[in-house]
């Protein structure tokens, strides 16, 4: 239907009223004659309005005459009627050609990479791993393969477990999902042995291949020996046999964090002054406005970036990026122990939970306010975890 209705512009169409005792007859005399007519709409028995084509207009009149119809003209719409109003406006014509070339131009190139869901790694190594293959604003889109580029990145950067690339209007979006770095892995046929890789004491082991060195209960350090993949034969003792170790070994951990409780909290508080610096952003050209350096001895730096853009994928090249620096003053307000205890628990409780691996089981917490040589308490949140702190490590083989 939106095919029609552009082929229908550009051929230019014609609105018409007409008047008669003899519609049926007219209209089926135009669909006899191959005269295409369209959005029939009957007023009354002797009116209707239709659309019919340029062509079809100029060959109406005989008909309109055989059917005593009188035929009046409403509108005129599309290209041809568009084209004759501006015929002489030359300069105007040439102008808009111009600018739908260049505005097309423009559009074939990529002017704004977004990079979305990374926290732990920064935004500027996926970018620079963008550069090196090329993708940068100003790059020339039809060239980009965004399942390469994505297939490049997850084997460059560490720690990420998904990228998807998409390359829409003249903008790349990169969506990312940051996962745990996970150890080298060996291949079954090799034989290896299973170590800890960070304390604990142990709460389970099952052993699927090789032979355990430790019991539930004990205490284990960082790189111990967990399961060995060299078996002792009897008989033999200085050749084991070497196997690939498998197995789980469930163990207690433990995360701390701290935070002292503070009864005084310093909170910056805007004074309502204000400085922009303004840049001009051309292509990958950027002219500095009206710089000047902010005269406030305590302040806050806001970067605000706006794009010339046409919804949200159609990004051009031009913008202004605003530096605006807003004046802070220092205000001390005082807390009730109380809430400086939640307050400090909350901070090391999240420094605690910063460190749990993906996976751990949190079964206990506990949390105690320490009383220091100066008076000064501070919260410490011990979190106890279970998880598996078995890794595969090579032991040479044979």
């Amino acid at each position: 239907m939106l095919l029609f209705r552009l082929w229908n512009y550009i051929r230019g169409y014609v609105i018409i009223f007409i008047e008669g005792y003899f519609l049926e007859k007219f209209v089926n005399i135009c669909t006899r004659r191959q005269i295409l007519l369209w959005d029939i709409k009957r007023n009354k028995n002797s009116k209707m309005t239709l659309k019919i084509s340029i062509q079809g207009f100029k060959r109406l009149r005989p008909i309109a005459k055989k059917t005593g119809c009188r035929v009046k003209i409403l509108n005129k719409r599309g290209l041809p009627f568009l084209l004759n109003r501006y015929r002489r406006r030359k300069t105007f014509l040439l102008g808009a050609a111009v600018f739908i070339v260049l505005f097309y131009i423009m559009t074939s190139f990529v002017w704004s990479i977004e990079v979305i869901g990374n926290e732990k790694i920064e935004t500027d190594i996926i970018l620079k791993s963008l550069t090196q293959q090329g993708v940068k604003p100003g790059v020339f889109k039809y060239k980009i393969n965004p399942e390469e580029i994505a297939n490049t990145i997850i084997l460059d950067i560490d720690g990420l477990s998904y990228v998807n690339v998409l390359l829409k209007g003249t903008k790349i979006k990169v969506e990312v999902a940051e996962g745990v770095k996970r150890p080298p892995i060996i291949p079954l046929n090799e034989p290896c042995d299973i170590v800890a890789k960070k304390d604990g004491v142990i709460k389970s082991i099952v052993v699927k291949a090789g032979q355990a060195q430790v019991k539930e209960g004990e205490t284990v350090r960082k790189g111990q020996l967990l399961v060995s993949g060299s078996i002792p034969i009897k008989g033999a003792e200085d050749s084991p046999r070497k196997v690939h170790a498998m197995g789980e070994v469930l163990a207690r951990t433990w995360y701390e964090g701290e935070h002292p409780v503070e009864l005084k909290v310093v909170e910056k508080v805007r004074t309502g002054r204000k400085k922009d610096n303004l840049t001009l952003v051309l292509f990958s050209k950027e002219i500095e406005l009206f710089h000047k350096e902010a005269s406030f001895s305590d302040f806050e730096k806001v970067e605000i970036k706006k794009s010339l853009s046409i919804g949200e994928e159609l990004v051009l090249p031009f913008g202004l990026t605003i530096e605006r620096y807003y004046e802070n003053d220092s205000v001390e307000a005082d807390v009730s122990f109380e809430d400086a205890k939640e307050n400090a628990a909350n901070i090391a409780y999240k420094k605690a939970a910063r460190n749990i691996p993906e996976g751990a089981e949190v079964v206990n917490r506990r949390i105690e306010f320490i009383e220091n040589e100066n008076g000064e308490f501070v919260a410490d949140v011990i979190i106890e975890c279970l998880e598996d702190i078995g890794v595969a490590k090579e032991n040479g083989g044979e």
